[in-house]
Order: structure tokens, then sequence, then C-alpha cells
């Protein structure tokens, strides 16, 4: 997935309506900061034009001992995946089984 440029500010002060106009770039506020925007389709190396507040701010909230902590201690995807409460929300599987193999239904 290719994306364009990043701009990052921390108070916008016209900053979105000057980048509006030009196709693929995007304007983001340094408090939303998200991997998913800053590295897109897990692929580093994304261009990112950083304003001078954004930098200092995202410098002091780094700074601190206060990092975020993981929400879960012991990730267990195929026990989580298997419970009750995702069971009853997935769709059921759309493969049929005929003279051997597995076909698609649609």
């Amino acid at each position: 997935m290719r994306k364009g440029p990043l701009v990052i500010y921390k108070e916008d002060n016209g900053i979105t309506r000057a980048f509006r106009n030009l196709s693929g770039v995007t304007c983001l506020n340094v408090t939303r900061l998200n991997l998913l925007h800053l590295a897109p389709g897990g692929h580093l190396g994304r261009f990112i034009i950083w304003t001078e507040p954004a930098f200092k701010s995202s410098q002091r909230d780094l700074s601190s001992n206060t990092l975020p902590r993981d929400m879960m201690k012991k990730c267990r995807l195929d026990k989580n995946h298997q419970s009750d409460e995702i069971q009853r929300v997935v769709r059921p599987t759309n493969w049929t089984k005929e003279g051997g193999q597995l076909r698609r239904i649609l």
C-alpha cells in the first residue's frame, strides 16, 4: 500500500487547509499518532514532515518514564478466536468439500 507524505502538527493554524488540495498528503495531529499512519501496511519508510511544536511535544511525551503498558499480558489468539463471544459474530465459512477438493461457494 503506497501512501504519500504525512504532515504531523500540534496546532492547526491553517495547515490542513494548506495541504488538503495536494493529493496523497495526509495531515495528522501529534496527539492522534498511530502506527498504521506512520508505517502503513507494516512497511517503514514513509516521508514524514514534523512541525517544530509537534516534534517538541512528542519528545516531551516520550521522555517521561510512564510508557503505555500492554492491554493483554499473555495473548492467546487461538483461545480468544475460539471463544463464544467471537464465534457468535464471525461469519460462517464459505468453503465446501466437493470431490476431495475445497471449493468456495459464491
